[in-house]
C-alpha cells in the first residue's frame, strides 16, 4: 500500500481568501502575468462550453459581465465564442470607465476587434434573455457577501426566469464562496466552471443545488504558490475533496493465505432496551466491510434477538440495570478488551452513569483504535479530557447536535461553517473527527480537513450513522490507520447510500439498505476509473 503522501493527490478545496492569496502570490511574487491566467481561464471555460453545446457555430449566447475579474474572464470567453461562430451579445453591468486592470485590458481587446459591448445601467436596458441558446454568468464570482441587492438581484432573477441554460464562471452569482449560504437571489446554473480550485461553498447545501454540474479549470497556479501562502499565513491550506481514484488505492487487499483473525478483530459495545437495532447494524456493517471477526457486547437481555438476526457475530452478554449496561460490565469486558484490535462503542448504548463508567474505562485502558459514536459521545459531555488522554487512537463520529453537546459549540455555527469547526475540534481534542452531515467532513488533529463527495438526502434516516460506525471499525481492523479508515469509511458509506438510492429512491431507503449495498460499493470503488 502507498504511503499517506498520496493525500496530496486529492483535489484541493479553498476559501475565497485563500484563493485570492494564491492568486496574488502567483502574480506578484512568481511574476506570472495576470492576463495570462485570465486568458487560460477564459479558454478553459470556452472548452467546457464547447464540449457540452457543440456544434457552437450559429448558436446565440448572452455573456453578462460584472466590473471585476469575473467580468474579465467573461470578456475572454466571449472572444472565443465569437471566433467559434456564436452570435454573442456582451453586456456589461455598469460603465466601462469603472473597469480596471486585466478586465479593462480584455474589454479593450474586444472593442478593438469591433465587438459591441452594451452597458447596462438599469434593468430596462437588459435585453430579452429568452432567445439565447445559453447565458454566461460572469457577474460576481467569489465577491458575494450577503444577499444581492438592487440591479444585480434583478438581473439574477431575470436570468433564472429565462429558463435558459447558464454557465457560471467560478461560482453562480449570489452564493457565499465559503459557507455555501444563499441569502438572496442566486443564479441557477447548468454548469459551473470554477477557476483554479474547488471553492468550499460549492460543496455544501444549498449552494451545490445551484451549481449544476461543476468542473475545475486548471489555469496555471503552481503548487509552490499554495505551499508558500500556507507557510506565510501559518495555516495548513489543506482542505481536500475525497475522490474515487485516490480512495480506490486504499481498499484493504487480502493475501491469499488470509485467516479470519488476521483481518480484523472488532469489538462493538452497543445497545440498550429499545435500541438493539443500532447495535446490530454496527456489528453487521463491520463484517460487511471485511472484518474477520466481530464480537457484539450488549445487555444480556438483548442477545436472544441478535442470535437469529446476526448469526455471524459473536455475542458477549453484559450485566445490565434497567436495560442499560451496568458498571459490572467493565469486568465482563476485560478479556475482550485484550482480544480486540478495534472497538466501536456507543450506538444505542443509552445514557446512564454506569454506561459513562464503561466508556471512560475503555478510553483509559484500550490502546487500539476506538470509534466513539452516539451515546458514547453523549455520555462524555463535560469529559473532554478523557478523550484527550485516551490510551488509544480515537475516531469521533458526531452529528452536529452531538458535537454541540460535547464541545459547547453553537449548533448554528457548526451548520454554517462545518469545516472550520471540525478542524478546530479535532485539533483541540487531538483526535480524528467525522462530522456527519451533507456532506460529511473529516478533520485530523494535524489540521487537514476532507469533504466527502458521496451520499444523498435519502441517507437521513435512523440507523445510518450506526452503519457508518461499523464500516469505519471494520476498515480500521484491516490495518488502516485511523485517518484512512475514517476517510474510506465515509466515502464507502455515501457510495453505498447512492447505490441504494438508485435502486430504491430517496423516500424508501433504510439504514439496512445502505448496509446491503456496501458489497457493491466496495466492488465499484475497487475498480479504478
Amino acid at each position: 500500500m502507498e504511503t499517506f503522501n498520496d493525500i496530496t493527490k486529492l483535489p484541493r478545496v479553498v476559501t475565497a481568501e485563500e484563493m485570492q492569496a494564491v492568486d496574488k502570490y502567483t502574480i506578484e511574487t512568481l511574476n506570472i502575468i495576470g492576463r495570462v491566467l485570465m486568458e487560460n481561464a477564459g479558454r478553459a471555460i470556452f472548452a467546457a462550453i464547447r464540449e457540452r453545446w457543440a456544434p457552437l457555430a450559429g448558436k446565440r449566447a448572452i455573456v453578462l459581465c460584472g466590473k471585476g475579474n469575473n467580468g474579465g474572464d467573461g470578456f475572454v470567453v466571449a472572444r472565443y465564442l465569437l471566433e467559434a461562430g456564436v452570435h454573442c451579445e456582451i453586456d456589461l453591468i455598469g460603465a466601462a470607465s469603472e473597469l480596471r486592470g486585466d478586465a479593462a485590458a480584455n474589454y479593450l481587446v474586444l472593442t478593438r476587434l469591433g465587438c459591441p459591448i452594451r452597458e447596462i445601467p438599469h434593468l430596462d436596458a437588459l435585453p430579452d434573455l429568452r432567445p439565447a441558446d445559453f447565458i454566461v454568468d460572469a457577474l460576481l464570482g467569489t465577491g458575494v457577501r450577503g444577499p444581492l441587492q438592487g440591479l444585480m438581484a434583478q438581473i439574477v432573477n431575470r436570468i433564472n426566469d429565462s429558463g435558459r441554460p447558464v454557465i457560471a464562471i467560478d461560482l453562480p452569482t449570489g452564493m457565499n464562496t465559503d459557507t455555501g449560504e444563499v441569502a438572496g437571489p442566486c443564479v441557477q446554473a447548468t454548469l459551473t466552471v470554477t477557476i483554479g480550485c474547488r471553492k468550499q461553498g460549492l460543496l455544501f447545501t444549498p449552494s451545490r443545488e445551484y451549481a449544476g454540474e461543476t468542473v475545475v479549470a486548471e489555469i496555471g497556479f503552481p503548487d509552490l504558490a499554495f505551499r508558500q501562502v500556507a507557510a506565510e499565513r501559518q495555516v495548513k491550506l489543506a482542505t481536500y475533496l475525497l475522490t474515487h481514484d485516490v480512495l480506490a488505492t486504499w481498499i484493504p487487499r487480502r493475501p491469499s493465505n488470509a485467516f479470519k483473525n488476521r483481518v480484523g478483530q472488532i469489538l462493538v459495545i452497543a445497545g440498550s432496551r429499545g435500541f438493539g437495532g443500532a447495535a446490530r447494524l454496527s456489528a453487521v456493517a463491520a463484517l460487511r466491510s471485511g472484518a474477520g471477526l466481530v464480537a457484539l457486547a450488549a445487555p444480556e437481555s438483548l442477545l436472544p434477538q441478535f442470535e437469529a438476526a446476526t448469526a455471524e457475530v459473536i455475542k458477549v452478554p453484559l450485566p445490565e440495570e434497567n436495560g442499560i449496561i451496568s458498571a459490572a460490565a467493565i469486568e465482563a469486558l476485560q478479556s475482550r478488551l485484550q482480544w480486540a484490535e478495534v472497538i466501536a462503542i456507543g450506538p444505542g448504548l443509552g445514557l446512564a452513569e454506569s454506561a459513562q463508567r464503561v466508556v471512560k474505562h475503555v478510553l483509559a485502558e484500550f490502546s487500539g483504535t476506538i470509534i466513539l459514536d452516539a451515546d458514547a459521545l453523549n455520555n462524555l459531555i463535560g469529559q473532554q479530557e478523557a478523550i484527550r488522554r485516551a490510551a488509544g487512537k480515537i475516531i469521533l463520529t458526531p452529528h452536529p447536535g452531538e458535537l454541540s453537546r460535547l464541545t459547547g459549540a453553537n449548533k448554528a455555527a457548526i451548520a454554517t461553517n462545518p469545516v472550520a469547526i471540525a478542524r478546530q475540534t479535532a485539533e483541540e481534542l487531538g483526535q480524528m473527527l467525522v462530522l456527519k452531515g451533507a456532506p460529511t467532513v473529516v478533520a485530523s488533529p494535524t489540521g487537514e480537513a476532507f469533504i466527502n463527495a458521496t451520499g444523498n438526502a435519502g441517507m437521513a434516516t435512523g440507523g445510518s450513522g450506526d452503519v457508518l460506525t461499523g464500516i469505519i471499525a471494520g476498515l480500521a481492523g484491516q490495518h488502516l490507520d485511523p485517518l484512512r479508515a475514517a476517510l474510506l469509511g465515509v466515502y464507502l458509506h455515501g457510495l453505498a447510500g447512492d447505490l441504494a438510492r438508485d435502486r430504491l429512491g430517496e423516500w424508501s431507503m433504510l439504514a439496512g439498505d445502505i448496509m446491503e449495498h456496501l458489497p457493491a460499493a466496495l466492488q465499484q470503488l475497487a475498480q479504478k476509473p
